[in-house]
């Protein structure tokens, strides 16, 4: 144990160290969680984009490459979806 001395007076306080790395452990998890639901969002709504940007293609006029940006778009949003974290995951 080591003793945390207070700037404005001689207050001392016991530190667990391995408490306070369990803490800093479980931050770093928990702001990871936070990054990479950011980033599963963020490649949604782009997954997204890319289908309504086909469907406005293919109201142009159906065409080979507005079928295959349709349907690459909807594999990419559903992979999306598949790569969203679990909430629930501890």
């Amino acid at each position: 144990m080591l003793l945390k001395k207070y700037v404005n007076g001689d207050n001392c306080q016991p530190i667990d160290l391995v408490e306070a790395r369990k803490s800093m452990a479980i931050a770093n998890i928990l702001n990871q969680l936070d990054r990479a639901s950011v980033a599963s969002w963020l490649f949604l709504i782009g997954s997204l984009m890319f289908v309504f940007d086909a469907i406005l293609e293919i109201s142009k006029g159906i065409t080979v490459s507005a079928v295959l940006h349709f349907s690459a778009s909807l594999i990419f949003t559903i992979g999306s979806v598949l790569f969203m974290p679990d909430p629930t995951q501890s």
